[in-house]
């Protein structure tokens, strides 16, 4: 095996993604990067994906080919970062526009202050013809010096529009790698709870206030469908385990997470999405039944427990009656 360390590993989970690799590569070959590799999982295509990326293999200096059976985006992002040998890592989704500086540009502000992750800004752009607009607005969050990760954690949840993305950041591996850091498999939005604990150990985060990622949102999208029942009920249990994890993230880190209340809000502000995702079930008989899971997992009391402000608890109490009408209807 080659002793080589690239500066950065690229990895791309790849999931029916043929419509979008052309682009998504023609993004990455304008990267000015010296040294990187690029780490390409197809998560058991249906379409042409494949073949796509054999296609694109020659065109890059350093190029892996990883194949599974679907598994879902977690596992394929675990299976890329098993072989990556970056000093810094990246996870960027394939339907989305990489500006060319983003890469060259995080990677200097890491090697230059020798970050543990360095994170900038992005855009979100809309397939309806939407105006596109900053993801972290400028009024909320600004370019900062070094911080510790609790310490931009904070800033970024009370900003009340932090987005829990590894898209926008780089992350240093063997940090990672020391702490055992891996993605959830089968869950929906992990980054939620990767994010979170992530930063709540790093040393040295840098953010800065420059729009080098454009978040692509179309109906093909999976986490911009059109839901109906089902796909609400899969939404409630995925949250409902992404509430579990940031309470056990919470109790784990528990000497950092108590000086931080926007980590208990942000348990109680997922869990108001669980309801409102509940009263948007059609079928009675479902809907009642999510209620009934809501209480006996325990959730409502996560939920009301981590809900340490009065306009939470206001909130929560007037839906509470709600939601014990639904389950004696």
């Amino acid at each position: 095996m080659s002793s080589f360390v690239p500066q950065l590993s690229i990895v791309v989970a790849v999931y029916n993604g043929e419509k979008f690799l052309s682009k998504f590569f023609s993004y990455l070959q304008a990267q000015k990067l010296q040294n990187w590799e690029l780490i390409l999982v197809d998560d058991g295509s249906k379409d042409n994906s494949l073949k796509f990326l054999y296609e694109w293999k020659d065109k890059f200096p350093d190029v892996t080919i990883l194949t599974q059976e679907n598994q879902g985006v977690s596992v394929a992002r675990n299976t890329g970062f098993n072989v990556a040998r970056g000093k810094y890592v990246a996870f960027p989704d394939i339907d989305d526009v990489i500006d060319a500086k983003m890469y060259p540009r995080l990677l200097e502000i890491a090697l230059a202050d020798d970050l543990d992750i360095a994170t900038c800004n992005g855009n979100y752009v809309y397939a309806d013809g939407r105006p596109s607009r900053p993801i972290f607005p400028s009024s909320r969050l600004q370019t900062t010096g070094i911080l510790t990760g609790p310490q931009w954690l904070e800033m970024a949840l009370n900003s009340k529009k932090f987005l829990h993305v590894t898209w926008l950041n780089i992350y240093r591996r063997e940090y990672l790698l020391a702490h055992g850091y891996y993605f959830e498999p089968g869950l929906h939005h992990q980054d939620i709870p990767w994010t979170t604990e992530v930063l709540l150990t790093a040393k040295r985060v840098k953010y800065i206030d420059e729009r080098y990622y454009d978040y692509f949102i179309h109906s093909g999208s999976v986490s911009h469908t059109t839901p109906n029942d089902t796909i609400h009920v899969r939404t409630i249990h995925n949250y409902m385990k992404i509430l579990e994890m940031l309470d056990a993230i919470n109790q784990k880190h528990k000497e950092v997470t108590q000086n931080i209340d926007a980590c208990y809000w942000q348990i109680a502000k997922e869990g108001l999405g669980i309801i409102h995702s509940i009263g948007s079930i059609q079928s009675i008989e479902v809907k009642k039944q999510m209620v009934k899971e809501l209480f006996d997992r325990g959730i409502w009391s996560l939920i009301w427990q981590n809900a340490k402000d009065f306009r939470l608890r206001w909130r929560l109490g007037r839906r509470y009656f709600k939601l014990k009408r639904i389950l004696n209807s």
